[in-house]
């Protein structure tokens, strides 16, 4: 396991090309077109954050204007493609990185923050104050997969 120099992380928006080795790497090792883009990287309202260890990329996170029915708040974000390098999981970088976006969405107005988080994420999102809705859902090629949210103030 890889140390961080005292868990110190850089976060920032980048593009969305800088995901890509992430999204292949830690969520879709199942595509194999080399396509690791999702519709909606280029739209407007839509920005990428990355934490990075001097200048190695080890956590991302997509976050893009879209409303969920399951919620009646008018201004939503979704987050998608959250993923952090194994080597570096539980030393604070994914929890820097959706901080950091919280900030970025309050700038915003938001006032939920949603995601289709996988079983095995959601103890880490509960540990963000993250709440889930009852149902769970299966996402072909990936998984079990439960929606959770957060009010942002």
């Amino acid at each position: 396991m890889k140390q961080c120099k005292d868990q110190q992380f850089r976060t920032q928006i980048i593009n969305s090309e800088l995901t890509y080795n992430l999204r292949k790497k830690v969520l879709w090792p199942h595509i194999k077109d080399g396509n690791y883009t999702i519709d909606v990287d280029k739209h407007n309202h839509t920005f990428h954050l990355g934490a990075f260890v001097e200048k190695n990329i080890i956590s991302i996170g997509t976050f893009i204007k879209e409303n969920n029915i399951d919620f009646l708040e008018k201004n939503q974000y979704r987050l998608r493609a959250m993923a952090t390098d194994s080597e570096y999981r539980k030393k604070g970088a994914g929890k820097n990185l959706f901080l950091k976006a919280i900030e970025i969405l309050k700038e915003r107005n938001t006032r939920i923050l949603w995601c289709s988080a996988r079983i095995k994420a959601i103890p880490f999102y509960e540990k963000l104050n993250m709440r889930s809705l009852d149902k769970t859902y299966n996402i072909p090629n990936i998984g079990l997969h439960k929606t959770m949210y957060l009010k942002i103030n």
